[in-house]
């Protein structure tokens, strides 16, 4: 189980992979984990149209097995966690009912 420093930690570290400073801008937890969303330093400091960054989308970390995904840019943030929601409940009770059989034919 990832706590929130570990997520904090991780979602910096992977931020450092920018050629540019990015500052996160928001972040929240949500049922499976903790979400970011960020943009470039210099465009929070100037408010230089041309400094801001484009497709920055915002990320999870999952708060099982640290997992980071990215998303799009095309819907707004709740959808994207809502879907990541139903994806992997459904993914949980595949596997739940895989180890049920097996369970059953021990």
């Amino acid at each position: 189980m990832i706590t929130y420093q570990n997520a904090m930690d991780m979602a910096l570290d992977y931020l450092k992979g920018y050629d540019i400073p990015v500052v996160i801008t928001l972040h929240g937890r949500f049922s499976e984990g903790w979400f970011y969303c960020y943009q470039s330093r210099e465009y929070l400091e100037t408010g230089e149209f041309s400094a801001q960054l484009a497709g920055n989308a915002p990320f999870i970390i999952d708060k099982d097995n640290g997992e980071i995904h990215s998303f799009g840019t095309a819907y707004p943030l709740d959808k994207y966690l809502q879907d990541y929601e139903q994806q992997k409940k459904h993914i949980t009770s595949v596997l739940r009912s895989k180890q049920t059989v097996r369970s059953g034919l021990s």
